[in-house]
């Protein structure tokens, strides 16, 4: 009886979750084409349907009362605390220095709100910095110089973090999920339920006919296309690993390099364009630069991303003697699929390009997503399928929102207290006003707050010091967000973390350790990019002299197949240890040409290249067959 009764209660709060969810994506599909709130009161609905919708999902997996009732409360408490605010927002912005106590204890309930929906959604890691970071100026007031902070007393702080509605919570974060983000997380879901990742799977299978490392190089394009699209790395290695890793064991490759390639690839797709994950939108919401023109200076990077990580997988694939898998295409699922993807993928970038914005343009790719599903031969989509796209997306879109509430606690505390800008003269400090150390400490700090939670919030916090710190020793705006985002990004790759490779090592039974290495490997270019266009901002499309500009893309592209060859140990044949360490040192040589700007290197590195590569041709030749 107890059984029964608890699967129809939960059959219950799963009924009111999909309510919920189609509720939320409906108020924000009509918020595109008509105005229906303000600034403030959107906000505020869209942070309350994310905090009950968090809340009713844990809800939903509940098996203890006590746990229970415990979530039933914060649902309610949810309500409460955003209908007051929605109810009373003109007087609480009237009244913003002056709280009243009921304001204050509506304030102290939708911090804390906002902090346990963080942690149910994205751990522990995210909301214990935020708790350090808002407590620390009550104690810095106290401490001597460079310690001191300005500490505004508990009132103030409650107010200014929540119910002044222009600061903390509802700073500059919680606007970009509202209007950035949420929708095109929407779409992701709609786009994977339609089936549009069918379309990569029989295209990746082509490859397979032609290159020896066809599963491998599936798992590349596959990844970086959805990987673009969702910006969730471990979704996208589930999505995509399911099916790349046994083909990559199958045609030969280790669970480790299986793994690791998955990995690699999947992580890529947060700088794929055109979509980018969710980064993108942040970078957009944040720095005022144009989506479309994010999307445009990262093509080159993007490329050369993946073509070091597609030299990883052609190379040893080369090296292993591995023969083609030829898995047998469907080319009428192809054709059939392939306007899933293709279509909404063209009206993004048309929309975006006539100069719509970002929250028009979702709600288009949405509707030619659902349109296309409807209109394709084939087998018609249920309803059923339709309404767990949205419920999904509109799942992932609130656990965004709550985590970008609680990014607002963060960037609140670090812009009022002042530490923000003394972070941000620390590393000028401590890297005695010179930009390569100051880069090695950004990235550092980066890795540290990427390795455990989103890259978005990574990202945004990040931001706040490090990029003051990189426009003052001359680094352009646009440049300093890029070097930010990418070693934010590539934190997930990076041990003794490595999310990427924890989830990747058990899709292929490897060992995490190894894997996580292999990654490093394979990724490379995305840990040595960010200094990259540091030095050459013509990788990002920025002005640069011609001449070094043209030069600095050929050494790019020599420097990434000089480390590939030297880590996986061949080229036209098996290197030896003195080719490898030569290889190595051709990458060396490129890279120092970038911020030393000395052709002498540039032609070194080349001439030697050059050499080796006559070198290895011959010995191939002589090779037996």
């Amino acid at each position: 009886m107890l059984e029964t009764a608890g699967k129809v209660t939960r059959g219950k709060v799963n009924a009111v979750i999909v309510a919920i969810a189609l509720a939320m994506v409906l108020y924000h599909m009509v918020s595109t084409q008509v105005l229906l709130q303000g600034t403030v009161d959107h906000n505020t609905t869209h942070l309350g349907f994310a905090l009950i919708l968090v809340f009713l999902t844990v809800l939903e997996t509940s098996r203890q009362k006590p746990w229970f009732i415990f979530s039933i409360a914060l649902v309610v408490l949810s309500l409460l605390a955003t209908g007051y605010i929605w109810f009373f927002s003109e007087e609480l912005q009237l009244r913003a220095w002056f709280s009243t106590t009921p304001d204050l204890i509506v304030g102290a309930v939708l911090i804390l709100l906002v902090l346990e929906a963080t942690r149910q959604s994205f751990g522990w890691l995210v909301p214990l910095l935020a708790i350090a970071v808002v407590i620390y100026p009550f104690f810095g007031s106290l401490l001597p110089e460079p310690f001191h902070t300005t500490s505004y007393g508990l009132a103030r702080t409650i107010s200014n973090l929540s119910v002044s509605l222009n600061n903390g919570i509802y700073s500059a974060v919680l606007p970009i999920s509202a209007n950035f983000i949420f929708l095109f997380v929407v779409f992701g879901g709609v786009l994977q339920a339609t089936g549009a990742t069918k379309f990569f799977t029989e295209l990746g299978k082509l490859a397979n006919y032609r290159l020896r490392g066809g599963p491998g190089l599936m798992a590349v394009a596959s990844s970086a296309a959805v990987g673009s699209v969702t910006g969730n790395i471990a979704a996208n290695i589930a999505i995509t690993g399911s099916f790349t890793i046994p083909l990559m064991k199958k045609a030969g490759y280790s669970p480790e390099q299986a793994g690791a390639i998955e990995a690699a690839a999947s992580n890529g797709g947060q700088i794929m364009p055109p979509v980018m994950g969710i980064v993108a939108f942040g970078m957009a919401g944040i720095t005022g630069i144009p989506y479309l023109q994010i999307i445009a200076m990262a093509i080159i990077p993007a490329i050369l991303y993946f073509y070091c990580v597609g030299s990883y997988v052609q190379l040893s694939a080369r090296k292993l003697g591995l023969e083609r898998v030829k898995e047998k295409v469907d080319i009428k699922e192809l054709l059939l699929s392939a306007p899933q993807f293709l279509v909404p993928l063209a009206v993004i970038i048309i929309l975006l390009i006539i100069g719509h914005t970002v929250w028009y343009v979702a709600f288009w790719a949405i509707i030619s997503t659902i349109l296309v599903s409807l209109i394709k031969k084939g087998k018609r989509l249920s309803l059923a399928t339709y309404v767990e796209g949205f419920v999904q997306g509109a799942k992932t879109g609130a656990r965004i929102a709550a985590m970008s509430g609680c990014i607002g606690l963060i960037l609140a505390t670090l812009t009022m207290s002042g530490l923000g800008v003394k972070l941000s003269a620390g590393i000028e400090v401590w890297s005695g006003g010179y930009l390569l150390p100051a880069l090695l400490i950004i990235s550092a700090v980066c890795v540290l707050i990427g390795m455990g939670g989103p890259s978005l919030t990574a990202y945004i916090i990040a931001s706040i010091f490090a990029v003051p710190a990189l426009l003052k020793m001359g680094v352009g705006f646009e440049q300093a967000h890029f070097f930010t985002m990418f070693t934010t990004i590539f934190a997930y790759l990076t041990p003794p973390v490595a999310i990427g490779a924890v989830i990747a090592a058990k899709l292929a039974g490897g060992s995490y350790t190894r894997t996580a290495l292999e990654a490093l490997k394979v990724a490379a270019a995305g840990f040595l990019l960010p200094f990259m266009f540091i030095y050459c901002p013509s990788l990002l499309l920025q002005p640069q002299e011609p001449f070094f500009a043209v030069t600095g893309i050929i050494a790019s592209i020599i420097l990434l197949l000089s480390l590939q060859i030297a880590f996986v140990g061949y080229y036209f044949t098996r290197c030896c240890p003195i080719e490898r360490a030569i290889f190595l040192a051709v990458g060396a040589l490129l890279f120092l040409f970038l911020p030393l700007q000395h052709y002498a290197l540039f032609a070194a590195g080349i001439v030697i290249f050059a050499l080796m590569t006559f070198r290895q041709f011959r010995r191939s030749r002589k090779a037996p067959k």
